[in-house]
């Protein structure tokens, strides 16, 4: 995925410091600012900051700015951070925010079930799953009427993730239960599948039918992707693995059931051996957030190893205006 345009970096800094900081809160919890917290203060004033500074940024159309061309990614992603810190569509300081965030991406969804204005280049599939995710999320907080549009835009995006999987992988058997940049791509990638994983799981969660032979499918495909001497890579056969691509196969192997799996405890192992320590290094957030999430999947050693270099670093990192 491209997050090398400013933009659209700083919206997936922001979204890696909300996985960082551990905000998991409940669907319908209000900010939280007690000392006895797990999230540091520190942190915590770091994305509120940080929130600020993206409210201001939205535009009237309920999109963000987006660098390199048009994307529902991005408007995505900036409402995942706003939940991420227990903020709510149509209630508190950012409700209209994330009213407004969630509007636009249900207006660009295509008949078909695209949520992405492109049918073709290396964005169309991300920007899906990623909007296919954040519906799942916002899906149980919204108002009525908007929760109407969500369940119908789910329904349309999970068959089109579903379709896409299902379709012959011409060039290797061995793509098989995974997805690519585009729904008729005939072979697979484990960055793009992880984004179409998360967004079926969202769904489901929502009580849209996901066929369990699905992730079934996709969760091997994942697992085909990791290595021997541990950590997972961009497509199967290869031998390249990166934090960004084994924090992705951890966490799409935790969230569809194989906890502490032999291939994720050993992409922990590479994590440590490969911690992200350079902000400059491309893909470097984008990492953060899948590491992040991978490590406090995994518990122990790996998350009390790990989180304080991410979280630091994404602290030094931060500029004036948020």
């Amino acid at each position: 995925m491209r997050v090398s345009s400013a933009p659209r970096r700083r919206f997936v800094c922001l979204l890696a410091l909300l996985a960082v900081s551990g905000l998991a809160a409940a669907a319908n919890a209000q900010p939280v600012e007690d000392e006895e917290s797990p999230v540091p203060p520190q942190v915590q004033a770091a994305v509120d900051k940080a929130l600020a500074w993206l409210a201001k940024e939205q535009k009237s159309d309920g999109s963000w700015e987006q660098g390199g061309g048009s994307s529902t990614a991005v408007p995505a992603l900036a409402v995942k951070a706003f939940l991420a810190r227990g903020h709510v569509p149509g209630q508190g300081p950012y409700g209209e925010v994330l009213n407004k965030g969630i509007d636009y991406v249900l207006s660009v969804q295509q008949e078909e079930g695209l949520l992405s204005k492109g049918k073709s280049g290396n964005a169309s599939m991300y920007e899906h799953g990623i909007c296919t995710a954040m519906l799942g999320e916002a899906y149980g907080m919204v108002d009525d009427a908007r929760k109407a549009k969500v369940e119908k835009a789910l329904a349309k995006a999970v068959k089109l993730i579903l379709d896409a999987q299902k379709l012959e992988k011409k060039t290797d058997k061995m793509h098989r239960g995974g997805w690519r940049y585009t729904p008729d791509a005939g072979d697979s990638d484990i960055s793009v599948t992880g984004w179409q994983l998360m967004g079926l799981r969202a769904a489901a969660n929502c009580g849209a039918t996901v066929p369990k032979e699905a992730l079934d499918a996709g969760r091997e495909y994942v697992r085909r992707c990791s290595v021997p001497g541990g950590g997972f890579t961009y497509m199967v056969r290869q031998r390249d693995p990166t934090p960004a691509r084994t924090g992705t196969g951890i966490l799409s192997l935790e969230m569809l059931g194989e906890h502490q799996s032999p291939e994720a405890l050993a992409g922990g192992d590479f994590l440590l051996k490969n911690a992200l320590t350079d902000p400059n290094e491309g893909f470097y957030y984008y990492g953060v957030y899948y590491v992040s999430q991978a490590l406090n999947q995994l518990g122990g050693k790996y998350w009390e190893r790990g989180y304080p270099n991410l979280r630091d670093a994404l602290l030094a990192g931060q500029h004036g205006p948020g």
